[in-house]
């Protein structure tokens, strides 16, 4: 229940990107907007987070000990850390919940399931392949090669963006998606642009259950990671109220024009 969102843009040399702070945790169903942002710096770039929000710390607290271990990674080489952390975090979840139950872990199961019956053994396999982590993760930052975005996803598979150009996740995705689509957004579009069309995105996404009303900016080149104060913030507000404003006097007028529209038939 969120949504961030990152876009490319400055012809691909620049990220925007926008979260809210709505915190979920399903087990203590517990939803409430938080004092602090959900995008985590790591090195030069920025992980933007949306589900349960407890399942981020474990996966990130094993990627940041890999990515430590190297000098100037990539986005992709970063990424690629976080998809093995987020396999490695579900596989323990996994056996936690599923194997244990039956005095087992992954190794033990494995040779074991020959002298398993068939159901038991299947049976096991089918949960433990349900299990979900409940998390997405967008990876988005500059190197030495442009800019890039990568989503993370249960079961753990990392997918790149930079085709599109931009990423949304959480449960205000379809809202926001569609924005970017009729508004014709490009990778090749100004900062300036792209982080007013990132802004309106974010607010048609609040339409979406879940979604909270704060909103984090920021923006990611080759020098790392910067967030917009909230006086900036506040003048993208202010533009966004005039916008909706505009459109609505707009919708208004054309609803006008053909109020008296006197429709002809084809025989």
């Amino acid at each position: 229940m969120t949504i961030c969102l990152a876009l490319l843009c400055d012809r691909g040399n620049q990220v925007v990107a926008v979260a809210d702070r709505m915190v979920s945790v399903e087990f203590l169903s517990l939803e409430y907007e938080q004092p602090t942002r959900k995008v985590e710096r790591l090195g030069k770039y920025a992980v933007l987070t949306a589900g349960d929000a407890l399942g981020h710390t474990p996966v990130l607290t094993r990627a940041i000990g890999e990515v430590e271990k190297l000098s100037q990674p990539s986005v992709e080489q970063v990424a690629s850390l976080i998809e093995e952390a987020f396999i490695e975090e579900r596989q323990a979840y996994a056996e936690k919940t599923v194997l244990r139950r039956v005095g087992l872990d992954c190794a033990t199961f494995l040779e074991r399931q020959r002298d398993m019956s068939e159901e038991i053994a299947f049976g096991l396999m089918a949960e433990y392949q349900k299990v979900n982590l409940d998390l997405e993760l967008v990876v988005a930052g500059v190197d030495g090669s442009g800019a890039h975005l990568f989503y993370v996803c249960d079961p753990g598979v990392k997918t790149c963006f930079d085709a599109i150009g931009f990423v949304a996740i959480g449960s205000g995705l379809p809202h926001a998606e569609s924005f970017l689509t009729e508004a014709d957004y490009s990778p090749g579009d100004s900062v300036n642009r792209a982080l007013w069309l990132c802004y309106v995105a974010k607010r048609r996404g609040e339409r979406a259950p879940g979604v909270g009303k704060a909103t984090d900016a920021l923006i990611v080149t080759k020098t790392g990671v910067r967030f917009l104060d909230s006086q900036t913030v506040q003048r993208l507000d202010e533009s966004y109220q005039h916008y909706v404003g505009s459109v609505r006097r707009a919708s208004k007028d054309i609803e006008d024009s053909v109020a008296n529209l006197n429709p002809a038939f084809d025989e």
